[in-house]
């Protein structure tokens, strides 16, 4: 896939089939990956949280790419709760993730 030089800045773009692909990619993404973080809690067993940190960190490599750094910053907070150990904040965070990226559904 071809890169595209912006005409009035020199920034590197990609061409638009290529944006819309990554957006409906993204689309998808949180739609499967959003209701599977709302379902860990403290007591969730340890496959549940394992696609939970695999969930938080490819939404947040995701959501930076797409332009949502915010969404970005709050599922790496997520990844790194669920690395520590310390659900007590999680779904607090879940709720502010989902929020953040509500159009994307």
């Amino acid at each position: 896939m071809p890169v595209v030089r912006g005409a009035r800045t020199g920034t590197r773009t990609l061409p638009d089939e290529a944006l819309v692909g990554l957006r409906e990619a993204f689309r998808a993404e949180v739609a499967e990956r959003l209701p599977r973080l709302q379902a860990v809690h403290g007591w969730s067993p340890p496959h549940v949280l394992a696609d939970a940190l695999r969930d938080a960190h490819s939404l947040g490599s995701s959501a930076v790419v797409l332009g949502e750094p915010e969404a970005s910053r709050v599922a790496r907070a997520i990844e790194s709760a669920l690395l520590e150990g310390d659900l007590t904040g999680v779904p607090a965070q879940v709720e502010v993730l989902c929020a953040l990226l509500e159009a994307w559904r």
